[in-house]
């Protein structure tokens, strides 16, 4: 089988014989005498298009023999036109020959291997073999726009076996023989089956967008070509939105949120105050009882709940309930008692209340899915 898309990647419609076509449980798996369809390959996804007009729905190679699988069949011996969806064909080759200036350069910069790599239609990740700084990230995404500014050829080649052994290539496997290297000027010599742009120019801003820890290493998200461009268009309208919003300038933003965090803060340590003083008052003008105390504020937060109800336990013989919540939702709770033991008797109430919750011997935290009469009922005859 002719690989058409190592001799040109720009390919993107062909014409083909069809050599086998047999069944398998999407449909049918069709060899051709040659295609120009990369399949899944070097953690790069398959190419997508068509077949005579009839959609190619997956493409992999299994011992260097291309299956193109299809939901209905073509008939061998017959001659068919393959067309590649170019968009989607041209994006991979954009971000997966930015991969190499990237590895390139992080292998020459940090001495770091790529030891992980997936290109789909929807993200692009890279994986590297040790740490790397968020000033580390900077420099590197800067020295691979540098290499796109240059506009260095990138040459894919098959190179003569004698002389392969003197190349110093980058590659994750142990190759022999057939070996494609692609070389990028002064950047990178690695070892790789996929299509790529023939000068580095084409692929246009490289932006790595996230660094995460993974599996000793680090995990890099990468864009670039129209992919950054739509990235970048996305968060100006978000800036620009927040802009608005906080009165700022776009480029005072983060100052404003944190300036506005910081008031919200102290807001919430005033009014979390307040709620616990007026916890502490409403706690103090309940009247004593022997029996069960229920009491519904939905104006407390939890911190003001379960001061009530430590308040409030002072005030019973049995159980302080203090509820927050409605019919509709029902009620969230924190019960206290200086005398039952609440571990013993949530298991009762959660089931007679539809509730769910527990703690402590003298306090309790839940959840009831009860209607507040039944609530209300069910702790007076307690």
């Amino acid at each position: 089988m002719i690989k058409l898309y190592d001799e040109n990647s720009y390919t993107s419609e062909f014409s083909a014989r069809v050599t086998s076509c047999e069944e398998c449980s999407e449909g049918y798996r069709i060899q051709l005498d040659r295609t120009a369809f990369f399949p899944t390959a070097g953690g790069q996804e398959c190419d997508t298009g068509t077949l005579d007009g009839k959609e190619v729905l997956r493409v992999e190679i299994e011992n260097d023999t291309i299956y193109h699988i299809l939901k209905t069949p073509l008939a061998a011996g017959d001659e068919v036109l393959g067309k590649i969806d170019w968009q989607v064909r041209f994006r991979k080759m954009q971000h997966h020959s930015a991969e190499h200036i990237v590895s390139g350069l992080a292998h020459s910069l940090f001495g770091l291997e790529n030891v992980g790599f997936h290109l789909s239609d929807k993200e692009v990740t890279i994986d590297y073999s040790g740490p790397m700084s968020a000033e580390e990230l900077l420099l590197l995404e800067r020295k691979a726009n540098e290499a796109v500014h240059k506009n260095i050829k990138i040459i894919a080649e098959y190179p003569p076996e004698d002389m392969l052994c003197k190349i110093p290539y980058r590659s994750k496997l142990d190759l022999t023989e057939n070996v494609r290297l692609v070389t990028i000027d002064g950047i990178d010599i690695c070892a790789c089956c996929a299509p790529h742009v023939k000068h580095t120019g084409e692929i246009g801003l490289i932006k790595l967008k996230d660094l995460m820890r993974h599996r000793g290493g680090v995990r890099l998200k990468m864009i670039c070509g129209m992919d950054a461009l739509f990235d970048y268009e996305e968060k100006l309208e978000n800036v620009v939105r927040i802009s608005v919003l906080l009165s700022a300038k776009q480029e005072e933003t983060a100052d404003s949120v944190e300036r506005l965090l910081k008031e919200l803060a102290e807001q919430k340590q005033k009014t979390a105050a307040l709620s616990k003083q007026l916890a502490a008052a409403k706690a103090a003008q309940i009247a004593e009882t022997d029996g069960c105390i229920c009491v519904f504020e939905n104006d407390f937060d939890t911190d003001s709940l379960r001061l009530l109800a430590n308040e409030g336990k002072k005030k019973c013989r049995g159980m302080f309930v203090a509820l927050s919540g409605s019919d509709d939702v029902g009620y969230s709770y924190i019960i206290a008692s200086a005398t039952v033991n609440l571990r013993d008797a949530a298991k009762e109430m959660n089931s007679v209340l539809h509730g769910r919750g527990g703690g402590r011997e003298d306090m309790i935290q839940g959840f009831f899915g009860a209607k507040r009469a039944e609530i209300e009922e069910y702790f007076s005859t307690l």
